[in-house]
């Protein structure tokens, strides 16, 4: 079929569960006066892939007086990705802006967020990332000693992503380890940062930041404890005039625009969070389920097992998708991205197809549907690495870092992470499932696992 990643597809029996990815339910019925604020806030996963079930390009979901429009299929993403003056990120309403501040992810300036990007292009240029590879190897190493201390390790997945992932990000931007900024910085800290600003963006109704809600206080607590650490880390790193090859340092190095001025400590500090939140939150969430999977299919273990154990060969790593492992890495973000979901907001009225959007509109590309769109990927819902030995399909088909002018500037950095990480695992032990039933997947910004589930490493 058209568009479709060509090559034989073997034939491999299911046995992983994709839960609402594959078989969403019949959603809470539209309310007077809330729209689907009801179905949007119990299970927006489940809602959004319900309503691309029909094959529809687009979907309509409205909160109150707001409505959203949900891009379903691969044909439109790309008329979206492709005009980002257009389809731009959402202005001053957009959320992730409490947090975010004008970091690279949450910028609705684009002469201002281009101008950023081209200076912060250094953090992950390739010099860069190979001066990193020593930090998550430590950072790796640390953590596969802890779970090799016993014979069998009952790992609660995604919070041992989460843990590793805090570590790896500590390490590469201030040269410390998660510990050191725990009391602060922790993943309870994230996830309620990141459930605050998806309530947000789900129920546009919500109450001002200013009104003293208890959610409110706590947010603004916990943002002034955060704003708190690294500014002290901003000023720490300024005033000690020591060099140590990590990504502050890039950052306070960092030049922007034809006049060269260096980032303010307020630019630096929208930069620090921003990558903790992209190279964290979205890294843990993928390599749970890529873990997941490769649990389900001992099969495709063994052999990346044996990939990673073998010399690399000459060459090896050039071309996307080159290697079995990243095969596996690639599809399994296909079948369970690491951002479900992604914002635009549109700036003027615009045609998708035959379907009119209203100029301030928020647009959301479904990425979870778009993953699984019938008329690119060849049985959808199966594990099929073998689907990428060709590369990637055509624009708009494959979003685990978005796409066009907006894509993800750190997708090298959280790439070789997971590379490494993955190789590691496989190595020294062997992934097996805890329980058969598989894990509810849910969608806060990332793509979550239900709590408490697990996997078993068994020492080899």
């Amino acid at each position: 079929m058209a568009g479709t990643v060509t090559c034989t597809l073997p034939a491999r029996k299911r046995r992983h569960d994709s839960g609402v990815l594959s078989a969403p339910t019949v959603p809470p019925r539209r309310l007077p006066g809330v729209g689907d604020l009801l179905c949007l806030r119990s299970d927006l996963l489940n809602a959004i892939q319900y309503a691309a079930l029909d094959g529809r390009e687009l979907s309509y979901f409205s909160v109150g007086p707001k409505r959203m429009v949900f891009v379903n299929r691969s044909t439109a993403a790309d008329i979206v990705l492709s005009d980002i003056h257009t389809f731009g990120k959402p202005d001053g309403e957009n959320p992730l802006r409490l947090v975010l501040g004008d970091g690279l992810i949450s910028n609705p300036f684009h002469d201002q967020w281009l101008r950023r990007r081209r200076a912060l292009q250094p953090m992950y240029s390739r010099p860069s990332l190979a001066g990193m590879r020593q930090k998550m190897s430590e950072v790796i190493g640390e953590h596969l000693g802890r779970w090799e201390e016993r014979e069998r390790t009952e790992l609660a997945v995604h919070e041992a992503m989460l843990s590793f992932a805090l570590d790896i990000v500590a390490r590469c931007m201030f040269s410390r380890s998660g510990d050191t900024v725990a009391d602060v910085l922790t993943p309870g800290t994230i996830s309620f940062l990141l459930d605050f600003v998806d309530r947000r963006l789900r129920g546009p109704l919500s109450l001002p930041v200013g009104v003293p809600s208890r959610r409110n206080r706590n947010f603004a607590a916990t943002m002034r404890d955060l704003d708190g650490l690294v500014h002290r880390l901003i000023r720490e790193r300024r005033g000690g005039g020591e060099q140590h090859g990590d990504l502050l340092d890039i950052l306070l190095a960092a030049r922007v625009g034809e006049s060269a001025e260096p980032l303010t400590d307020t630019e630096v500090r929208d930069e620090v969070l921003t990558t903790f939140v992209a190279a964290y939150e979205t890294t843990a969430s993928a390599l749970t389920w890529i873990l997941y999977l490769l649990a389900c299919y001992p099969d495709i273990q063994r052999e990346v097992r044996d990939e990673v154990r073998a010399p690399a060969p000459a060459g090896a790593g050039d071309r996307q998708g080159s290697t079995l492992l990243e095969r596996v890495i690639n599809e399994g973000m296909r079948l369970f991205p690491p951002s479900p979901t992604i914002p635009r907001q549109v700036a003027e009225n615009v045609r998708i197809g035959s379907s009119e959007i209203p100029g301030g509109a928020f647009v959301m590309l479904n990425v979870a549907a778009i993953h699984r769109d019938p008329a690119v990927w060849e049985r959808p819902d199966e594990f099929l690495p073998e689907r990428f030995l060709n590369g990637v399909p055509g624009k708009g088909t494959f979003l685990p870092f978005g796409a066009g002018a907006h894509m993800c500037i750190g997708k090298g950095f959280a790439m070789t992470e997971m590379r490494m990480l993955l190789s590691g695992v496989l190595d020294k032990f062997e992934i097996s499932q805890r329980e058969s039933a598989g894990p509810a997947p849910r969608a806060l910004l990332t793509l979550r696992p239900r709590a408490g589930f697990g996997l078993t490493l068994t020492r080899m």
